[in-house]
């Protein structure tokens, strides 16, 4: 029910056109707890979504050092939001100066595994495409 409801509210977020980017798109899983069962719906109705309100999803590293041990989103759930057509930024979470650019290589294989080939920037809230 925390999954769905969690979902349900980044889905909210998304319609309500005040975001370019969607972050912590599976934050609920920072502890490690997740539900058992198939995930497939639930991820391809939140990308399906984010694709209709026209928002990015960040790519965010921060999770590899929490216990869940996992960038967020999943890979399942970043092959949902490529088959979707999500675009996704990418970023370290960095809370400290160290912590800057964390992990991008690691991203960068995650975004490439779940079918990437791009990332967008935003300038002046317009998406930019580059190249991973």
């Amino acid at each position: 029910a925390l999954w769905e409801r969690y979902f349900q509210d980044l889905i909210t977020a998304a319609r309500s056109g005040l975001a370019d980017v969607i972050g912590h798109a599976d934050l609920v899983k920072k502890f490690g707890y997740v539900p058992e069962g198939d995930l497939t719906a639930l991820f391809a109705d939140t990308a399906t979504a984010f694709a209709e309100a026209g928002v990015a999803v960040e790519v965010n590293t921060a999770g590899l050092r929490k216990p869940c041990a996992e960038i967020y989103p999943s890979t399942a759930f970043l092959s949902a939001l490529n088959r979707a057509g999500v675009p996704v930024t990418i970023g370290s979470d960095a809370h400290a100066p160290a912590e800057v650019g964390s992990a991008y290589a690691e991203a960068r294989l995650a975004l490439q595994h779940a079918g990437y080939t791009s990332a967008v920037v935003f300038r002046s809230r317009v998406a930019e495409e580059v190249p991973l």
